[in-house]
């Protein structure tokens, strides 16, 4: 293990510096949606200090404005990515957006006063973040070696809940030892430039993807690139291998259209791609859990614990519960039990959960006089808590992985794009509604997400196809765009010309290397 380990050092640094966008995604989300529910925000920006949770409709309206406002520009951000990304390559791409997050995070954290600012640097931010998570997954899954692709991939996951975490506790501890003051939430929202900074500065010392480098015709680039990931020489017999699969599945690509038009989209082995990313990333924001990991502490005053510091603890342990389950689950799950069966058994364990809450809350609803925590609300906790266990081994990390994997080389920076722009279309929608349904339907909404959850184990079941253990060029064969038999002629063919590079560099660097020492 430590000697794979530090084999694919390299990738694991590269996915650590890519990740940090998932980090920022987390702590943008989580630091927000705490700091809605500190009295000092509150203050600053003239909103009802007297009401907990959704009590009140303005602090529900404001809540949900900031919170979606985000997502609203990781929409549109994630739609430019796709085009960036395959134009200029996935590491300057990342270089830009990270910029743009910046200047959005120095924005929110200079507000005063007035909310449009905080509206303002939420939309900029969201370009940023946006942008990021459109590229990072390409970017690390076209570094990633088959056998460990799950779970490395899987760590934009990880990242996203360890920022999300992060801010949790962060603004547990400046609600208890930092007094009500414009400090109190300036502090946690201006933090999140430290790893925006991190990242920026990380992507100069990266690589390019070799398999974009392969697209754009840049062969002796991107076999330095693939040697140097897999720190080995450029005439090891697997990087010579893996080499000449990219080749032959991108001459295949070739052959079948000039250029990435509509109708190469729309063939049988793309659509079907395409419309499967579209509902794995449409059904992961239905599942309810951006509505709890949003506005974490407000559903934890819904369900009776009505304190601002008690809740925000909860909020706390809520995320730290989901950074254990999710490194759990990557490192002993997502390459053993594969995406699939994952998908299948965190959706029927999720809708569960969500049933229950739901028929607790209706039986037992707290009372908001009482200054002690219901036993029928610890229960609803505990429920939440194991709620999103389930989302951690499934529907947290899977969609990801397998949106980053499925889609053939010279189509993948648009099906990603695709899929978080999907993501964030409809994480606008659900950012936006729940506020509005949990102040105007309560218990209801538990029993709605618990409906979508049951859903997408259907969805699951008829449309997921197993990708675990595969490499990225043999998703053509598994999505039928290309037979077994026409992909091995072509890796032979693409095989005798790698060999031959190989050799002939060889040869030219022996006869520098002569020439050099018949002049001295």
């Amino acid at each position: 293990m430590p000697s794979k380990f530090f084999k694919n050092r390299r990738v694991y640094l590269l996915t650590t510096v890519a990740y940090m966008g998932s980090l920022l995604f987390g702590y943008d989300t989580g630091v927000m949606g705490s700091v809605l529910a500190l009295k000092a925000f509150k203050k600053d920006f003239n909103l009802p200090t007297d009401s907990s949770g959704f009590a009140s409709a303005k602090n529900a309206y404001v809540s949900s404005n900031v919170v979606s406002l985000l997502t609203a520009g990781c929409f549109f951000g994630a739609i430019a990515a796709a085009f960036l990304n395959e134009r200029f390559g996935r590491r300057y791409s990342l270089m830009f957006f990270s910029v743009i997050f910046l200047i959005g995070a120095a924005v929110q954290t200079a507000a005063h006063h007035e909310i449009g600012v905080i509206y303002a640097g939420r939309v900029i931010a969201g370009l940023g973040i946006g942008g990021m998570s459109s590229i990072t997954p390409v970017f690390v899954s076209e570094n990633c070696p088959p056998a460990v692709r799950g779970r490395i991939a899987g760590l934009f996951q990880e990242f996203l809940v360890i920022g999300s975490t992060f801010a949790y506790w962060l603004d547990y501890g400046v609600s208890l030892h930092i007094p009500v003051s414009t400090k109190q939430w300036r502090v946690p929202v201006a933090i999140q430039i430290i790893p925006g900074g991190f990242m920026l500065l990380g992507l100069f010392f990266l690589k390019e993807s070799p398999r974009w480098l392969m697209k754009q015709g840049r062969h002796a680039e991107a076999a330095s690139s693939l040697a140097h990931i897999r720190c080995s020489p450029q005439d090891d017999p697997e990087v010579i291998q893996e080499l000449a699969e990219i080749r032959a599945a991108i001459e295949e690509e070739l052959n079948a259209t000039e250029g990435v038009t509509w109708r190469e989209c729309l063939l049988p082995g793309n659509r079907y791609r395409f419309l499967t990313a579209f509902g794995l990333m449409f059904w992961q924001q239905f599942s309810g859990t951006n509505s709890i990991g949003y506005y974490a502490p407000q559903i934890f005053q819904t369900v009776g614990v009505s304190k601002s510091s008690s809740s925000l603890f909860a909020t706390g342990v809520y995320g730290t519960v989901k950074v254990i389950a999710t490194a759990i689950f990557l490192l002993i799950g997502i390459d053993r039990f594969g995406r699939k069966k994952s998908l299948m058994g965190g959706a029927l364990w999720m809708a569960s959960m969500m049933f229950i809450i739901g028929a607790v809350l209706v039986t037992h609803p707290p009372d908001p006089s009482s200054g002690t925590v219901s036993s029928a609300s610890i229960a609803m906790v505990a429920m939440i808590y194991l709620y999103v266990i389930g989302y951690s081994a499934s529907w947290g990390p899977v969609p990801w992985v397998y949106l980053g994997e499925i889609f053939p080389t010279r189509l993948r920076a648009y099906g990603v794009g695709m899929g978080a722009a999907t993501q964030w279309l409809f994480n606008f929608v659900i950012t936006k509604i729940t506020p509005e349904a949990v102040n105007h339907i309560g218990w209801r909404t538990f029993l709605m997400f618990g409906i979508f959850c049951l859903a997408m184990f259907v969805f699951a079941t008829l449309f997921i196809k197993e990708t675990k253990g595969k490499t990225l060029e043999e998703m053509d064969v598994l999505f039928g765009a290309v037979s077994a038999e026409q992909r091995a002629e072509d890796i032979e063919s693409s095989l005798a010309v790698e060999k031959k590079n190989t050799v002939l560099n060889a040869e030219d660097a022996a006869t520098t290397t002569t020439t050099t020492t018949t002049k001295v």
